[in-house]
């Protein structure tokens, strides 16, 4: 589910523009941070329904944030935009949170490989830490892409590490989930970057450095900090 949360935020990253005075990007990262955090488990990601039980709890209630955010800070054409795009997000939430679907069932096959997976991907959720300081520092016109650097090189890097130790039938899967959530949003929007263009180079740190974490001036950083010990 790493890619899904990665692609709601760079969602309101995309329609962010314009937000009504009252409100401040900080709230939108503290939403950001419940999705991004809430599969970090130490014990690593869920493989029964009881924990996948859960970790809907934390899911629905990313989900709702993000709810009171769009409906408080955003003119009426983005939310009609957001609506739109999130709507399989929606569809997915609900299957991935009830018991006996089909979504749900091709879930917990891949759970277990999925988890050991994940064990290794302490090298990743760094890079994205890191990249993602950027992203919630820099000026408007280079949020979007900050944000698709960001998401390309966390996918580049998990999806070669689940193909090693899964196969691309788990690749393929997570591909599904994707399209489910935000149609190809992330890959229409995102189009052209990558870990090797150019502009990604410049605007993001480079592989390996470390984030500032509890020292980083973004609340997301922070928050992913205290959650991953990162």
């Amino acid at each position: 589910m790493d890619h899904i949360k990665v692609s709601i935020f760079l969602l309101f990253l995309f329609f962010g523009h314009g937000l009504c005075q009252t409100c401040h990007l900080r709230e939108l990262d503290l939403c950001a941070a419940t999705l991004l955090v809430f599969t970090q488990n130490p014990s690593g990601i869920a493989t029964t329904d009881n924990e996948l039980n859960k970790q809907c709890g934390y899911l629905r209630e990313a989900d709702s944030c993000l709810r009171n955010f769009t409906r408080k800070c955003t003119t009426p054409l983005q939310r009609e935009l957001i609506g739109f795009v999130t709507e399989g997000s929606t569809r997915l939430l609900g299957e991935y949170c009830t018991i006996g679907t089909q979504l749900r069932q091709s879930y917990l096959k891949h759970a277990p490989c999925l988890n050991q997976a994940q064990k290794g991907q302490k090298t990743c959720v760094k890079d994205l830490q890191s990249a993602l300081e950027i992203v919630t520092s820099v000026e408007w016109d280079k949020r979007i892409p900050a944000g698709c650097c960001s998401y390309r090189r966390f996918q580049v890097c998990t999806e070669n590490l689940v193909e090693t130790k899964c196969g691309k039938e788990a690749v393929e899967f997570m591909h599904i989930l994707m399209r489910m959530a935000l149609s190809r949003l992330p890959d229409i929007v995102c189009q052209g970057y990558g870990p090797q263009n150019q502009e990604c180079k410049t605007l993001l740190p480079a592989p390996g450095t470390p984030p500032k974490g509890s020292r980083s001036s973004s609340v997301l950083s922070r928050l992913f900090s205290a959650y991953t010990g990162l």
